[in-house]
C-alpha cells in the first residue's frame, strides 16, 4: 500500500492555487466571465449528449502562474467570474467506476475582455492505462548545495492483474531542442539520452512483477537520504535502483538493478527543472548519432531511438510553462511541475493513479512531501 504523507497546497491571494516559491504574477488586465457546458459524447452516462453534473473543471494558464478548479452544477454547466485575461488550457473530468475510467475532455481558450463567453467541453471515455509514472522527485532537497541524489520515479499498477515489466526500458529524453534533421512531431520515435534496462527478458521471464493498484519506485540511489538533510527522502527500501557499474555509481546489494542500455552519460539522474520522461516495452531500440547546437558550438552525441508504439507512458515537467518542448505533444500534452523550485523538496504526483490524459498539466499536482510508495510493508 502506498505510505501517503499528507502534502501541503500553497493558497495565495484572490483564490489563485501557486507553487511554492513563486512571487504573485502580474495578471493582465480583465474581468473575463467564462461559462462552460460538460456534455457527455460517449452514452456511458445514460443518453447521448447529456450533461455532466459533478464533473471537475481545470484551468490552468500558459500565459500566467493561474490554476483553479471548479465543478459542474446539476445541469452540467459552471459559471467562473473575474478571470484574468490570457490562453488557458480546460480539462473536464469525471470517474466512471462502472467502466473503470474517466470521462474527459480538453480544450484551449484565449480569454481577452469577455464579458460573458460560453463554451462546451464535449467529454469522451478514456479507460484507466495499466501501469503509469504516478510520481516524479526531480527538484533535490536540502542536505547540501547541488544534493539531488534521492531523485525517484514511481510506478503504478492500475489494472487487477499482476504485470511484469521484464525487459521494460526507463528512459530519460534528450534536453535537446534543436536537435539537427529530427522533427519530435513527425518521426515515429522518441529521442533517449539515458534507456537503462529492468532484470528479465519480456514475455519470457517473470523477474519484476507489480502487483494489482500498486506501486514501484525507482531510485537514483537506494539509501536513506533523510539522514543528509530535513527534506530529503529515505529511499533505502525501494524496488529498483539505477545502477552505472563503469561509473563507479553506487551499489545497494539488496536492491535489483536497472542497467543501461544507453552509452551517454552517467547515472540515471534527471534534470531539476525540466525533462521528459518515458517508460517502454523495450521491443525495439536503436542508436544512432546526431548533431546539435550548444549555443555557437556544433556538438554530437548518440540517442537511442525509441518508437512511440512501444512507450507506455510519458510525462514532460518544467518549473517554467514556456520552456521549450523535449517530448512530442503526442505522448504528452503539457507540462508538470509548474513552479517547483530547486532543492525545495516538491514532487509532482498523478491527482487519480492510473488516469493519464496525455497532458501532464491536468494529470500532475505539486506536492510539498513526496511519497514513494512501497510494495512492501514499512
Amino acid at each position: 500500500m502506498k505510505l501517503r504523507i499528507a502534502a501541503v497546497s500553497v493558497l495565495c491571494a484572490g483564490g489563485m492555487l501557486l507553487s511554492c516559491g513563486l512571487d504573485r504574477p502580474e495578471y493582465a488586465e480583465g474581468r473575463n466571465v467564462l461559462i462552460i457546458q460538460a456534455i457527455d459524447t460517449s452514452g456511458s452516462t445514460g443518453a447521448a449528449q447529456a450533461p455532466v453534473p459533478g464533473a471537475s473543471i481545470e484551468m490552468s494558464s500558459s500565459t500566467c502562474v493561474f490554476k483553479e478548479t471548479f465543478t459542474t452544477d446539476d445541469s452540467g454547466r459552471v459559471v467562473i467570474e473575474n478571470l484574468p485575461s490570457g490562453d488557458f488550457y480546460v480539462q473536464a473530468s469525471k470517474r466512471a467506476d462502472v467502466q473503470y475510467g474517466l470521462l474527459t475532455a480538453q480544450k484551449e481558450i484565449s480569454l481577452k475582455n469577455e464579458v460573458e463567453r460560453e463554451d462546451t467541453l464535449r467529454m469522451s471515455f478514456v479507460p484507466l492505462s495499466p501501469v503509469v509514472i504516478n510520481e516524479v522527485y526531480f527538484c533535490g532537497c536540502n542536505a547540501s548545495t547541488f544534493y539531488f541524489y534521492d531523485q525517484f520515479i514511481e510506478l503504478y499498477n492500475s489494472t487487477s492483474d499482476t504485470l511484469y515489466l521484464d525487459g521494460y526500458y526507463m528512459c530519460r529524453s534528450t534536453q535537446v531542442d534543436d536537435v539537427i534533421g529530427y522533427d519530435m512531431e513527425r518521426e515515429p520515435f522518441a529521442l533517449g539520452y539515458y534507456v537503462y534496462k529492468f532484470p528479465g527478458i519480456r514475455g519470457v521471464t517473470r523477474q519484476c512483477p507489480i502487483a494489482p493498484n500498486d506501486y514501484l519506485v525507482l531510485a537514483g540511489d537506494a539509501i536513506n537520504h533523510h539522514l543528509y538533510g530535513a527534506l530529503c527522502v529515505d529511499l533505502s527500501r525501494v524496488d529498483y535502483e539505477f545502477l552505472n557499474a563503469a561509473q563507479n555509481d553506487y551499489d545497494n546489494p539488496g536492491v535489483p538493478d536497472l542497467t543501461p542500455v544507453s552509452t551517454e552519460g552517467k547515472d540515471f539522474t534527471f534534470n531539476l527543472a525540466h525533462c521528459g520522461l518515458f517508460l517502454a516495452t523495450g521491443e525495439e531500440c536503436e542508436f544512432h548519432e546526431h548533431t546539435y547546437y550548444s549555443g555557437t558550438t556544433l556538438m554530437t552525441a548518440v540517442y537511442a531511438h525509441i518508437p512511440l508504439r512501444t512507450i507506455v507512458d510519458a510525462i514532460e515537467y518544467s518549473s517554467n510553462p514556456q520552456s521549450p518542448r523535449y517530448t512530442t505533444l503526442r505522448l504528452d500534452g503539457g507540462y508538470g511541475g509548474n513552479g517547483v523550485v530547486k532543492y525545495s523538496g516538491y514532487s509532482i504526483e498523478r491527482k487519480l493513479p492510473g488516469f493519464d490524459s496525455n497532458n501532464s498539466a491536468f494529470d500532475f499536482e505539486n506536492i510539498r512531501v513526496p511519497t514513494p510508495g512501497w510494495s512492501h510493508s514499512p
